[in-house]
């Protein structure tokens, strides 16, 4: 169990009411791979994708890996990513983690971000 997992109840019912939270929690206690996958199935999000972005290539490509692992499934399928030349992605991808070049490109092409229902900014300065 990570340290995150006991404040995913209260993070569920503040997100049904509210449109922004903010975490912080010690390197290692689950916060970019365990709270995009509790979050996945609220009502709220009514079946659109959650969009993280991540600072790095390599981190962005390590979180959709490890989240999938957790899923039992190959990266794309309910996880994947997109980076700068590199993307892992299908129909079925629900959770998609990308860089910030490519959230840029993305609020650059569609501001209203249809289809995106919750945007997580990981490791945010």
């Amino acid at each position: 169990m990570l340290p995150i997992e006991e404040i995913f109840a209260p993070l569920r019912a503040f997100l049904a009411e509210r449109t922004t939270a903010i975490l912080i929690a010690p390197p290692g206690a689950g916060k970019t791979t365990g709270v995009p996958l509790a979050l996945l199935d609220e009502a709220w999000l009514a079946g659109q994708k959650i969009v993280m972005l991540e600072p790095r290539r390599l981190a962005a490509r390590a979180a959709a890996m490890r989240m999938a692992e957790v899923l039992s499934e190959p990266v794309g399928q309910t996880v994947g990513y997109r980076v700068r030349g590199d993307s892992r992605v299908s129909k079925q991808t629900r959770i998609e983690v990308v860089t910030e070049g490519v959230f840029s490109r993305l609020i650059v092409d569609d501001p209203a971000l249809e289809g995106i229902g919750c945007v997580i900014f990981d490791e945010f300065h």
